[in-house]
C-alpha cells in the first residue's frame, strides 16, 4: 500500500504541475481557459495530511491546495467545479479519494451586500479522484449544508454534520445512499466528531449549551455513554492511536483526557500554573486538539494564537509554539509524527508547518485572503485589493510579477469595499463597511490621510459605492438606508474634506460614475432609475427609468461621455445602453443568464465588458452591440475592471480571489 500511495502522490504532483520541469507559481494553478493569473488563494478553510503523509491539503473558497508536507512547497490546486463551497473535506483511508462538501446556492449582489440564498436541495458531498479530479460519487444532503466530513477507518462510510443541527448523518460513499443517523447528539449543534480507530464508535462534541462528549455505536447509532466535566462548549475531540483514550478541548480553556472503558476523566492538561488553576477563566479557549501518531503527545490549538504540546504520560507541558498572529483554529499531525500543521484564524490566515520534535517553524503558507474589492493604479503597474474582516488590510500587487508587494493595515480594520485610486495615483480610497466611512491612504506609504464620515449615524445607513472626479479633487459617495430604501448622494472635496449633499430622499442609491469631463455624475438606484446630477449645482438634470428588474447594480460612462451603460441587479441578466445627453434608450445586450453585477468600458471605448453571477464575462462591441467573446470563470463574478492600457481585465469573484484575463483576443469578433 505504501508503494501505491507513493506512486499516486508522484502522479498527482506531475498532474497538477502540468508536467512542468519547474514548478509554476500558485497564481497559475487551476486557471480557467483564457486566464493569465490568479491573485489570492481564497478564504482559508480546513487542513488534512494525506494518509501517506507526503502532502498537506488545505481547503479554501476556490478549491483544495496541495503542499509538500516537509517543505511547504506548492504542488497544485484541485478546483471546485459546482457551486459555492463550504470548506469541509476528508481523505479516504487509502488516499485515493477526497470527499468535499458543496452547495449550489445562488449568489445575490445588492449594493454593498454579497449574500447567498438558502438552498433547498443543492447541498452535496462529492467524492473525487485525488489524481485526476474526476467525480466518483455524489451524496445529496439536501437541506444539510455540511460543516464536517469524516471517513470511517474501513472507508465504507462517511459521516457528515452541520453546525445548525444536532445530527450526524451516515452515508455510503460508493452509492451515495443514506446509512442512518445519530440523532440528538447535542443541545445545540455538532462542533466535532471522530471515529474510533477500530471504527466501532463515534465520539461527538456538542453545541453552544452542551458541555459534554458523547459516544455512539457506529453501526446501530445507539448512544453508549456521556463524558461530563467541561464547563463550557466542547470544540474538538480526538482518539488516541490505540483507541483507549479520548482527548477533548473546550471553550472553558481546558484539555481533558478520558478513559474509554470507564468513561472517567484521567487528567486535565491546561492548568499551567497555580494562578490558572485558581482563576480558570485565564485559560484561553481551546479550538482544536490532536493526538500524535505514537500517542505520547497531545497538541492543543488555542484562541490566544498559541499551540501547546502536552506529554500524555506525565501530563506536563512540553512546548508552547508561537508564530500565528490570531486564533489557531485547527491542528493536525503528519502520519510519521515528524510534522504538525496548524491553521490560523482572523487576522492571521496562514497555515504553518512545525517540526514536531524541536518545535521550530518549517514553513508558513500564505495567500489565504478574501478579496472584497480591486482597482488598478493609473500607471497600470499596481493592483490594489482590499480584504474583508478576516484580514483587515489593503494589499498591493505587482502587475508584472503577479506577486504581493506590500500590505497596509493601518486604519483598515473592518470590511473594505469600493476601492478606487485617485487619478494621480497618489491616493487610495475605500469604503469601510464596519463604520460606513470613506478612508483615504497614501498609495506609496500606506499612511492614513483622511476619513469621511456618513451624514446619518443610524446603523442602517451605509455607503455602497464611491468614485473620484477626473481631476481628483472630489469624491462622490452614494448609498442610503438599505432597509427603508432611503438614498444619499454626497460630494466630498478631497483636500478640504468639505461635504456637499446632492440628494437625500427615497430610493437606495447603489452605483455611481463620473462623466469624463467631470461636470456630471450618474447614479443608479434600487428603483431602477438612472439619475444624472450637475456636480457644481447639485441639480438633477434627468431621470431615466431603465426598467431593470432588480435595480441598477452597476453603470459607467463611455470614454467620450456620450453613452451610459447599465447592468441590472438581482435576477436581472440584461445590459442596457443609454444616450447620456438625452436619456434615450439605445440598445439592449442579452446573453447572461443571471444577475449582471458589473459593467465597464474598455479605455478606448470600443468594447463593453459585463460580469455576472452566472460566472462569465461577456464582451460586446460598444457601437453595434454585437457579442464578441465570453470568458468563463469558476465562480460568480462580483466586479470587473480594465487595466489602463486595456490589455487586461481583472475580475473579482465571490470566492474572494481576483483573476486576470488577457483581453487582446476580444478585438476579434466571433
Amino acid at each position: 500500500m505504501k508503494i501505491s500511495l507513493f506512486l499516486r502522490g508522484t502522479i498527482l504532483t506531475l498532474f497538477i504541475c502540468c508536467f512542468s520541469t519547474t514548478a509554476p507559481s500558485y497564481t497559475q494553478f487551476g486557471l480557467p481557459e483564457g486566464a493569465m493569473a490568479r491573485l489570492g488563494k481564497g478564504t482559508l478553510g480546513k487542513i488534512h495530511f494525506s494518509p501517506d503523509g507526503s502532502r498537506l491539503a488545505v481547503s479554501s473558497s476556490i478549491g483544495i491546495w496541495f503542499y509538500d508536507s516537509q517543505t511547504g512547497k506548492e504542488l497544485g490546486l484541485l478546483t471546485y467545479t459546482d457551486g459555492i463551497r463550504p470548506f469541509a473535506f476528508a481523505y479516504s483511508p487509502d488516499g485515493n479519494t477526497i470527499a468535499n462538501a458543496g452547495t449550489k446556492q445562488m449568489t445575490v449582489l445588492t449594493g454593498r451586500i454579497e449574500s447567498r440564498l438558502p438552498s433547498i436541495s443543492g447541498n452535496i458531498v462529492q467524492m473525487r479522484d485525488v489524481t485526476t479530479g474526476e467525480k466518483r460519487t455524489t451524496v445529496s444532503t439536501q437541506t444539510q449544508s455540511v460543516a464536517s466530513i469524516v471517513y470511517a477507518p474501513d472507508g465504507n462510510t462517511i459521516a457528515t454534520a452541520r453546525k445548525r443541527d444536532n445530527t450526524v448523518y451516515l452515508w455510503d460513499p460508493a452509492t451515495g445512499k443514506s446509512k442512518g443517523t445519530l440523532e440528538r447528539v447535542g443541545k445545540g449543534s455538532v462542533q466535532s466528531f471522530v471515529y474510533s480507530p477500530d471504527g466501532n464508535t463515534i465520539a461527538t462534541a456538542g453545541g453552544w449549551t452542551d458541555n459534554v462528549v458523547q459516544l455512539w455505536d457506529a453501526q446501530t447509532g445507539a448512544h453508549k455513554t456521556t463524558l461530563t466535566g467541561h464547563t463550557k462548549r466542547v470544540n474538538s475531540v480526538a482518539y488516541s492511536p490505540d483507541g483507549n483514550i479520548i482527548v477533548s478541548g473546550s471553550t472553558d480553556g481546558t484539555v481533558r483526557l478520558w478513559d474509554i472503558i470507564t468513561g472517567k476523566q484521567k487528567a486535565v492538561l491546561n492548568h499551567t500554573s497555580w494562578m490558572n488553576y485558581l482563576l480558570p477563566w485565564l485559560n484561553p479557549p481551546v479550538n482544536a486538539v490532536a493526538y500524535s501518531p505514537n500517542g505520547n503527545t497531545v497538541a492543543a490549538a488555542s484562541e490566544d494564537s498559541k499551540l501547546r504540546l502536552w506529554d500524555t504520560r506525565t501530563t506536563q507541558l512540553k512546548f508552547t509554539l508561537t508564530g500565528h498572529t490570531g486564533p489557531v483554529n485547527a491542528v493536525v499531525y503528519s502520519p510519521d509524527r515528524k510534522t504538525i500543521a496548524t491553521a490560523g484564524g482572523w487576522n492571521d490566515n496562514t497555515v504553518r508547518l512545525w517540526d514536531a520534535v524541536t518545535g521550530e517553524t518549517r514553513a508558513v503558507l500564505t495567500g489565504y485572503i478574501h478579496i472584497s474589492s480591486v482597482a488598478y493604479s493609473p500607471d497600470g503597474k499596481t493592483i490594489a485589493t482590499s480584504g474583508d474582516y478576516r484580514s483587515d488590510a489593503l494589499q498591493l500587487w505587482d502587475v508584472k510579477t503577479k506577486k504581493l508587494k506590500t500590505t497596509y493595515t493601518k486604519h483598515t480594520k473592518g470590511d473594505l469595499s469600493s476601492i478606487v485610486y485617485a487619478p494621480g495615483g497618489k491616493t487610495i480610497a475605500a469604503v469601510n463597511l464596519s463604520d460606513n466611512t470613506v478612508r483615504l491612504w497614501n498609495a506609496t506609504t500606506g499612511e492614513h490621510k483622511a476619513t469621511f464620515k456618513h451624514v446619518n449615524t443610524d446603523s442602517g445607513y451605509d455607503i455602497s459605492s464611491v468614485a473620484y472626479s477626473p481631476d481628483g479633487n472630489t469624491i462622490a459617495a452614494v448609498g442610503g438606508h438599505y432597509k427603508d430604501h432611503k438614498g444619499t448622494v454626497y460630494l466630498w472635496h478631497a483636500q478640504t474634506r468639505k461635504r456637499k449633499i446632492i440628494y437625500e430622499g427615497p430610493d437606495y442609491i447603489s452605483s455611481v460614475s463620473y462623466s469624463p469631463d467631470g461636470r456630471t455624475i450618474a447614479t443608479g438606484s434600487w428603483n431602477s432609475k438612472i439619475q444624472v446630477w450637475h456636480t457644481v449645482t447639485g441639480e438633477e438634470l434627468k431621470a431615466i427609468p431603465t426598467k431593470h428588474k432588480g435595480g441598477v447594480e452597476s453603470l459607467a460612462y463611455s470614454p467620450d461621455g456620450k453613452t451610459i451603460v447599465s447592468g441590472g441587479g438581482y435576477r436581472d441578466d440584461i445590459v442596457q445602453l443609454w444616450d447620456a445627453i438625452t436619456g434615450e434608450h439605445k440598445t439592449r445586450l442579452r446573453g447572461h443568464t443571471k444577475t449582471v453585477a458589473s459593467v465597464v468600458y474598455s479605455p478606448d471605448g470600443n468594447t463593453i465588458a459585463s460580469g455576472s453571477t452566472d460566472g462569465t464575462v461577456r464582451f460586446w462591441n460598444a457601437i453595434t452591440g454585437e457579442h464578441k467573446t465570453t470568458f468563463t470563470a469558476h465562480t460568480d463574478i462580483a466586479s470587473i475592471v480594465y487595466s489602463p492600457d486595456g490589455q487586461t481585465l481583472a475580475t473579482r469573484s465571490t470566492d474572494g480571489t481576483v483573476i486576470l484575463w488577457d483581453t487582446k483576443p476580444t478585438s476579434v469578433e466571433e
